[in-house]
């Protein structure tokens, strides 16, 4: 065969293959190959070939170097470029995980954290691999094909966020979506703790080893076998069985109970789907009947087939609601409106009034006593603004360090203050409980007590600041709490007050008496009438 015939031969195929991908749009390699064997009656090893000719000869372009589920090219004319659409639809059956990811993108307004990204993919947040396995190989497809792009908020946290080159100010629209979305994790983690301690008490799970995402980190999850869940424990609940709970005395004889937890929005079948797939990794990760998992949902609202393929998997499934009762879709509710008058920066004291009073309402003030706490912190807000009226702010900020032994420690902070008239950062431990409750002095290994914050986290987030000591601002702590000191607690704080830790603006500790006066003279007069009615034992 001469070379004038191959090439018009090989034309004949570029035509077929253009005219199928001006229908199309873009097809697999392997469709491709069985169009043209089935066509023109070429093996298998030839249509490779032809197609790899059609692509060199610049007649279509493929997505080399990425592949789309086997391995396979996915190629497309020269004009045409790869949308978001056919990603989705080439993924839906090929790559599921990356399908999983564009679709949730999409109904989130095209916004993702990487923390929900790595749950909804199943990806472990390590590892490499040109088949896309990874949510770090998916992001950089998304990048390199000029899709999407990653941006980190004020808080470091990362989202992964579709591109749009339409918008005249895309930086201000990204602020917008990573702080909604901020606000979304919040939620969804703002009520862990009481979820947790509904479990232990129920015996479904051994409060020990719970480990759980923190509504103050929302963006970080609890980690375990190198995937991520919204928190994990180990139960000693057996039912009849050989072993009883009462000697099932270490973790390897025990199950293992893992959370996906959403009260933000609907529970999706992409939520089900990601789920699933770190369920089926976890337990392809251990020996064959060495480890028992059992998967729990938490929702807000779930379709009716959704919750009944969760049944059929025999994983279990709890309305928010059953937990809690009804009024907690109220608080929830009432929680969103709260963050979002935080991102406005507008007084927020009217619906942190409201939670707190269907809380009150509800019965539920021990049940619910971590979100009465973060209540605080957020009816501390615009105190705080305005104390500090001239610095910016970070809240619910995590500072983390690897040492070197391979160990991770951090720790997260309420507020950070950075101010510039006076120079000065100034970290903020908040801690809203009733009047009969009284904080010890501790020690620095002891959590929830003054010495804790002061002597372990404080100086942890300094070491994070020597740019800036260097620079000249000095570093400050403050804790403020509606509870009560001991005596020496007191003793401590006011040696404290007489160091260079004293803000130059505030006390470094306010216990509920001197609070109430901050307060009273800082002209937050509906913040004190919701501190005496919401954080007093007697009422």
């Amino acid at each position: 065969m001469t070379k004038t015939t191959i090439i018009s031969e090989q034309q004949k195929y570029n035509d077929y293959i253009s005219r199928i991908l001006a229908v199309q749009l873009f097809e697999s390699g392997s469709e491709l190959r069985l169009r043209l064997v089935e066509q023109f009656g070429v093996s298998d090893s030839n249509a490779r070939k032809i197609i790899a000719r059609a692509a060199t000869t610049r007649n279509i372009k493929s997505s080399r170097p990425y592949t789309f589920g086997n391995g396979q090219f996915i190629y497309l004319l020269q004009e045409q470029d790869l949308s978001v659409e056919m990603i989705m639809t080439i993924c839906r059956r090929k790559r599921p995980p990356l399908y999983r990811l564009l679709k949730v993108m999409k109904l989130n307004d095209g916004i993702i954290s990487h923390y929900e990204g790595l749950k909804i993919t199943a990806s472990p947040d390590e590892g490499s691999s040109t088949k896309v396995n990874t949510l770090a190989d998916m992001v950089k497809i998304l990048v390199k094909l000029e899709l999407a792009y990653e941006k980190k908020d004020l808080n470091g946290i990362n989202y992964i966020i579709f591109r749009d080159d339409f918008l005249d100010d895309s930086d201000k629209r990204d602020k917008m979506l990573m702080s909604a979305h901020y606000n979304k994790m919040v939620i969804d983690s703002s009520l862990m703790p009481d979820v947790i301690r509904w479990l232990v008490n129920s015996n479904l799970i051994d409060n020990v080893n719970a480990i759980y995402r923190n509504k103050k980190t929302p963006s970080l999850g609890a980690k375990q076998n190198g995937l991520y869940w919204d928190a994990y424990s180990y139960s000693r609940a057996t039912g009849i069985n050989p072993v009883v709970g009462s000697k099932a005395d270490t973790v390897e004889k025990q199950t293992l109970v893992v959370l996906d937890v959403v009260l933000s929005e609907d529970y999706r079948q992409q939520d089900l789907d990601g789920f699933l797939a770190r369920v089926q990794i976890n337990l392809r990760a251990v020996k064959k009947g060495q480890r028992k998992v059992m998967p729990i949902v938490v929702y807000k609202s779930c379709s009716e087939e959704v919750l009944g393929k969760i049944k059929k998997l025999g994983f279990l499934a709890f309305d928010v609601g059953s937990i809690f009762g009804a009024r907690i879709y109220t608080i929830l509710n009432k929680l969103k409106e709260v963050n979002d008058l935080i991102i406005a920066e507008e007084n927020i004291e009217k619906s942190v009034k409201e939670v707190l009073k269907s809380i009150k309402a509800a019965g539920q003030e021990d049940a619910l006593r971590n979100l009465r706490g973060l209540m605080f912190e957020l009816l501390m807000f615009p105190v705080l603004k305005d104390i500090f009226s001239s610095a910016n702010y970070m809240r619910g900020k995590t500072f983390m360090v690897r040492h070197p032994d391979g160990t991770n420690e951090g720790y997260e902070y309420d507020y950070i203050f950075d101010s510039s008239h006076p120079q000065e950062i100034v970290v903020i431990e908040l801690k809203g409980y009733n009047s009969d409750v009284s904080i010890a002095l501790g020690d620095k290994d002891k959590k929830s007590t003054l010495k804790w914050f002061f002597e372990r986290t404080l100086p942890f987030a300094k070491s994070q600041y020597k740019k800036e000591i260097a620079a000249g601002k000095k570093f400050r702590g403050v804790y403020i709490t509606t509870a009560n000191f001991w005596q020496d607690g007191k003793d401590y704080l006011a040696k404290l007050n007489s160091s260079g830790l004293k803000s130059a603006k505030i006390n470094v500790g306010y216990d509920r008496e001197a609070l109430l006066e901050l307060l009273k003279t800082e002209g937050f007069s509906k913040e004190i009438k919701i501190i005496e009615k919401y954080y007093s034992r007697e009422n």
